[in-house]
């Protein structure tokens, strides 16, 4: 069997295959890869319709993007280049984040 599910879910596979057996646990894990692949089909497919009644423009929508790329490209340098802990590389991630955009706004 190919197992997709553990290349998406990483450790959080393996918990479930612990959990629930390897053939229940295998169904369990690609349900949710399935069903994750599915919702960012369905986000993309309703893109211009969840901007234009969510509320928010596409100003916020971005600024959201922006900040989720920052703090994950930083999460990936702190853990995978300088070998700082998990929890301390969020911390300084999004902290720094936080810095930069406020740095930039104000300074705008």
């Amino acid at each position: 069997m190919v197992d997709i599910a553990s290349l998406v879910l990483a450790g959080f596979q393996d918990t479930l295959v612990s959990a629930f057996g390897a053939s229940l646990g295998w169904i369990i894990g690609h349900m949710i890869v399935l069903f994750l692949g599915l919702s960012i089909i369905w986000v993309i497919q309703n893109r211009n319709r969840i901007a234009k009644e969510s509320g928010w423009g596409y100003p916020n929508l971005m600024d959201i993007f922006v900040i989720v790329l920052l703090t994950v490209s930083q999460y990936l340098v702190y853990v995978n280049l300088l070998d700082f802990p998990s929890t301390a590389s969020w911390g300084l991630a999004i902290f720094w984040t936080f810095t930069l955009r406020w740095h930039v706004l104000v300074l705008e």
